[in-house]
């Protein structure tokens, strides 16, 4: 004996797929990029260590804290602040930077906070390295962040 599909087999059949289908989800949607990833740099400060290559003079360092998805601290002469995004896929990305209008009177200072400024406005991942450092990336380079509160640590 053949059974055969009546239209009423066919839509219990497609309803118990659905019903099936919907119980397979998680309850919580995944995080978009728009939406960011929840805290982890939030509520943390950080000075550079280097940034593309380059020490800063002790007491000068650019600094950065994170707090309600805004950045803000000092280049090493001005003072800036922006935006900020973090995502769970280690992606990071910064809005529009506005930034103080000092003039620093030393040429090592300038570089410095053109370097670290360019490599911050670009980058796009956040990272630790094995010494805990923060470890920002992009095509500016690289900036290394230790901790405002920790010493730094040895190489």
């Amino acid at each position: 004996m053949t059974t055969r599909m009546t239209p009423l087999r066919i839509l219990l059949l497609a309803a118990t797929l659905l019903v099936v289908a919907a119980a397979c989800g998680s309850g919580d949607p995944a995080p978009s990029v728009r939406d960011g990833h929840p805290g982890i740099l939030a509520g943390t400060s950080w000075r550079v260590v280097s940034v593309a290559g380059r020490t800063p003079t002790a007491g000068s360092e650019p600094t950065i804290a994170f707090a309600n998805e805004r950045a803000q601290g000092s280049g090493g002469c001005n003072s800036w602040s922006g935006a900020y995004q973090d995502e769970a896929n280690g992606g990071l990305r910064f809005g529009d930077l506005a930034m103080t209008a000092m003039a620093c009177l030393e040429d090592p200072k300038n570089a410095l906070e053109t370097a670290f400024m360019t490599a911050l406005s670009q980058a796009n991942l956040a990272s630790t390295d094995p010494r805990g450092l923060l470890v920002l990336s992009g095509p500016g380079g690289q900036i290394f962040l230790a901790n405002a509160t920790q010493p730094n640590p040895t190489d």
